[in-house]
């Protein structure tokens, strides 16, 4: 079986006779869309105007936090501040997408699109990020208007992908809190982005594409939620989480992720540490089901250049 069989077989409810192996059966194609919306650089400005800055030792773009680079200074006023884009005026070139497909598909990948920035951290990118959690409490009839709005913006992208070249997978991102809770009330949550979510779910699979969601938070208080809006894999799953637990009360939903990076993706990490960890997460959940083991991040990639590598020569030898 390959990495890519076992990955269908468990989302049909089968325990694969593999282990997957993280993002190995996965292919991220960055497409012309993704490049739009995020903008190149270590410095940047996105599609909503914030500016985003990566800084050197960083594995990822944070938004700014100078004041004159903030988009919009109140919520009440939102309109008028943000200028919201629409893809459908972009002008799209998908011929290096086309490249990496073809490599992806000689390589039996799942063909996978990366759509980062999803509405929760898109809203408190745009409003700054104290003032956006305020804002769901505070101003939540504009805030729904705002989060709608995103909603939509995320609808118009995935059916341009599905449109142009049809993936198999899509990697949607949207951090909801911290490595201990979710960073809003659950029925908060559930108040503002729980519909939305089933709408895009329910786009994709309409497609025949996998739903693939990147949370690495603590998810715990809405993973049935998750299950039931249409989330195939819940990826990110920090090891704070009580996977075990979960693995009990949900019924379809997989779940990616265990690894603690701290442990296993540090400089001085022995291959001791590496093995007990990866062994820990393997022994530990894979018997229960519908896991799959990987590191958090939202992508392929560690700190370290090896820890994949490294990884990937534990399994191996299983």
């Amino acid at each position: 079986m390959t990495q890519r069989e076992a990955v269908y077989a468990m989302l049909k409810g089968e325990k694969p006779d593999v282990i997957i192996n993280g993002w190995e059966p996965f292919a991220l194609i960055i497409d012309d869309v993704m490049i739009h919306q995020q903008g190149p650089g270590p410095r940047y400005v996105d599609a909503w105007g914030v500016t985003m800055i990566q800084e050197e030792g960083q594995f990822g773009a944070m938004p700014s936090e100078a004041e004159e680079d903030l988009v919009c200074p109140d919520i009440t006023e939102w309109k008028s501040y943000v200028k919201v884009p629409d893809p459908d005026k972009w002008e799209l070139d998908f011929s290096g997408a086309f490249a990496q497909i073809e490599a992806a598909k000689a390589q039996g990948k799942i063909l996978t699109s990366f759509l980062p920035m999803g509405p929760f951290e898109t809203s408190h990118n745009i409003l700054g990020f104290e003032e956006g959690l305020i804002a769901y409490l505070e101003e939540p009839e504009d805030m729904k208007e705002l989060v709608d709005t995103i909603f939509e913006f995320k609808k118009k992208e995935i059916k341009i992908q599905i449109e142009n070249w049809k993936p198999e997978c899509f990697l949607l991102h949207d951090d909801f809190g911290s490595k201990q809770n979710l960073l809003l009330p659950p029925d908060t949550w559930r108040e503002f982005f729980k519909e939305g979510y089933r709408e895009l779910a329910k786009m994709i699979h309409e497609s025949g594409a996998i739903v693939m969601l990147h949370s690495d938070s603590n998810n715990e208080l809405i993973a049935s939620d998750l299950e039931e809006i249409g989330i195939d894999i819940w990826q990110g799953v920090l090891p704070t989480v009580n996977v075990q637990k979960l693995q009990k009360e949900l019924k379809k939903m997989v779940l990616m992720g265990g690894y603690d990076s701290g442990i296993i993706d540090r400089a001085d990490t022995t291959d001791e540490e590496l093995k007990n960890e990866v062994m820990r997460v393997i022994n530990d959940y894979v018997p229960g089901g519908r896991f799959i083991p990987c590191i958090s991040y939202g992508g392929p990639g560690t700190f370290m250049p090896d820890t994949e590598e490294r990884i990937t020569k534990v399994i191996r030898s299983l």
